[in-house]
């Protein structure tokens, strides 16, 4: 890999075979339950997805959820509802827009959402748990950087705008 230092065709290449190996890897349904073990109320990957997203960015409008997932609205009102059912996200008004609704997590799916991450986060630790300093810094700069670069405007838009 060092000979290839810096060309874009070793580094696709090599996301090209990680990508699919990560994605198949955390489907597994072993290191599912593992990252979502918090069982009360049971969460898909979806869910903890789209809850993660909502106490992530605040108040949000379900046209911007169904536009980050690429689903049509209808869809994502469906899976709102299911985290509303749960008792983890409730809708009300936008004041800046009477027509619109925002979606927002309650404080039962915003301590959820943290008790997930932190037991991903302890997965995640654990896999890493035989790389040297020197590597660590290097898959969290390459994972951040990863993230910039599929989701760009998330830093940049307003959660509801």
């Amino acid at each position: 890999m060092d000979g290839h230092r810096g060309d874009p065709a070793a580094a696709a290449a090599a996301l090209e075979r990680a990508v699919p190996m990560l994605v198949r890897w955390f489907t597994r349904s072993d290191v599912r339950r593992a990252m979502l073990a918090d069982t009360d109320p049971a969460l898909s990957a979806t869910d903890a997805w789209l809850l993660g997203r909502i106490t992530d960015t605040g108040p949000v409008r379900l046209s911007a959820l169904a536009d980050w997932q690429q689903v049509d609205r209808s869809t994502m009102t469906t899976q709102v509802r299911r985290l509303e059912a749960m008792g983890l996200v409730a809708r009300g008004p936008d004041r800046r827009d009477g027509r619109a609704v925002l979606v927002s997590a309650t404080s039962t799916g915003a301590a959820r959402h943290r008790r997930t991450k932190q037991t991903a986060r302890r997965v995640y630790e654990r896999l890493l748990a035989g790389w040297s300093e020197d590597d660590l810094d290097v898959v969290a700069h390459a994972a951040a950087r990863l993230v910039e670069t599929l989701e760009p405007d998330q830093s940049n838009s307003a959660p509801h705008a």
